[in-house]
């Protein structure tokens, strides 16, 4: 599972920040997760308050909102979910990651650039498309004492 070490990255970046600007407190973190990350939302936020204890991100509540991938063709114009390319995906990938408990996941949940691999529009089949939304994670909102 490498949401422990996204979990480290955000828990990192919100102390360097306060840390940065002078905050004493912080008591709610926001964090935008891009459905192509395919992360396990649950276990993110069980790992960030884990890896918050004894820092001053302490006791803070950590909320996680997934931004739903979108897809637009460059040739025709068609815009998409995720939804209706992942069966595909699915079908395509040859090789799948082992996780440490015996499951598996699709590359994308790794390194979700690799959605430019298996994917293609589903109206006119084109792999010239853009992702409109749905990928990276981002903190977007801090509530703090100062």
């Amino acid at each position: 599972m490498h949401e422990w070490g996204i979990a480290e990255s955000i828990v990192r970046a919100v102390l360097e920040y306060a840390e940065n600007e002078g905050i004493k407190g912080v008591w709610e973190v926001v964090v935008s997760v891009g459905e192509l990350s395919q992360l396990d939302l649950e276990v993110l936020r069980y790992a960030t308050e884990t890896l918050s204890k004894g820092t001053p991100l302490e006791g803070a509540v950590f909320k996680f909102k997934q931004e739903k991938a979108r897809f637009k063709c460059n040739r025709c114009g068609w815009e998409w979910g995720f939804e209706d390319v992942k069966a595909s995906i699915e079908e395509k990938v040859d090789v799948r990651v082992r996780d440490l408990e015996g499951g598996s996941d699709l590359p994308v949940h790794y390194m979700p650039e690799l959605i430019y691999t298996y994917a293609s529009c589903p109206k006119c089949g084109s792999s010239d498309f853009e992702v409109v939304s749905g990928m990276g994670i981002k903190v977007v909102r801090l509530k703090v004492d100062e």
